[in-house]
């Protein structure tokens, strides 16, 4: 699987005001967003994403600023689907468990795409098995912590409370921790030293069909997440891989992202055509969603900014902001659109 690029904007914000909440719980205040070096209003805006570089800063600098080492615990227990945004009602829509797991291996890289996660049935039991796609330093334990603990409040709620937390079982690669027996009322039954990380269940349980399935909506938001996917550079199509490496460096040219696929220039361009594309048309979205964000989100200059984007002179990155928009970069900006 691809590497994740650390300074993509991947992990929606609302995940960072679920940090906020439970620092906050703790005493911890303004002081938090100062610390991890993000602006005040930065997790204001519902559509806005965070980097994973971000999104470990801001955990890390929560567990340092609370004192609390099992903050993670505590934000997967203050968690809730709502807080999935869009993927949880997509996972109240599905019509049964499985389906839910499945979903939930296929799209869970839109909101915390530094993990994979995969169904394994294993004889009577199934598990949704975490795993790292990216190295994740200080945050690993926590970052598991919050994960598997917020997945475990899921099955009880889509079932109706028909599967209980004494259901559910959690296994941590890892050694106990300290503060684990401060919080083992609220979990579910818990093993140390799998060397994996998952939420198991009876395999019974895939074929329950959630009290909210709506197959009509289901169907809908599935179009959209696909289409999440491959704006993201997550899915696997040649087009997608693309979008990806110009992201990482807008400034990139088809014979350098071609080298980095181990295709020829030609046969690049003849997949893209067969995907209804062209590298320039992949390339110049890519440039104008970042000119975009970065402009709406930082305070960088117009000139740095067209450096960030590939441009040798900053009144090339004026004249296609033009084109893309009918206004100049300082006018879009001043808009506060």
């Amino acid at each position: 699987m691809k590497p994740v690029d650390m300074d993509r904007p991947l992990v929606p914000v609302g995940y960072g005001r679920l940090i906020q909440d439970v620092a906050r719980a703790h005493g911890v205040g303004e002081e938090l967003l100062a610390a991890a070096g993000l602006g005040a209003d930065r997790l204001g805006g519902t559509g806005e994403r965070l980097s994973a570089t971000e999104a470990g800063t801001l955990l890390l600098c929560a567990l340092e600023l609370t004192g609390e080492p099992a903050l993670g615990y505590e934000i997967g227990l203050h968690s809730s689907l709502t807080s999935h945004g869009l993927i949880g009602l997509a996972l109240m829509s599905v019509d049964s468990i499985r389906a839910a797991a499945e979903w939930g291996a296929k799209y869970s890289r839109l909101r915390l795409p530094m993990l994979t996660l995969d169904l394994v049935v294993d004889g009577d039991w199934a598990a949704l098995q975490a795993s790292a796609t990216t190295p994740l330093g200080p945050v690993r334990q926590c970052t598991f912590d919050l994960f598997l603990v917020g997945l475990a409040r899921i099955g009880p709620f889509l079932t109706a409370e028909a599967m209980t937390l004494g259901d559910l079982e959690l296994w941590f690669e890892g050694p106990e921790p300290g503060y684990y027996r401060r919080y083992r009322d609220r979990l579910p039954a818990v093993r140390f030293d799998q060397g994996v990380n998952q939420v198991r269940f009876p395999e019974r349980f895939l074929e329950a069909r959630p009290v909210t399935a709506d197959p009509e909506a289901a169907a809908l938001l599935e179009g959209q997440f696909r289409a999440e996917l491959e704006e993201l550079g997550l899915s696997g199509d040649p087009a997608s891989w693309v979008r990806a490496l110009v992201q990482s460096s807008p400034g990139t040219g088809l014979v350098e992202v071609a080298a980095a696929l181990a295709l020829s220039p030609r046969t690049l361009k003849r997949h893209l055509a067969g995907h209804g594309t062209t590298f320039t048309a992949i390339a110049d979205d890519v440039r104008r969603r970042e000119g975009l964000r970065l402009l709406r989100t930082t305070t960088a200059s117009v000139e740095q900014i067209a450096a960030r984007l590939g441009y040798a002179d900053p009144s090339n990155f004026v004249r296609a902001f033009r084109r893309w928009t009918g206004r100049t970069p300082g006018s879009y900006r001043r808009s506060g659109e």
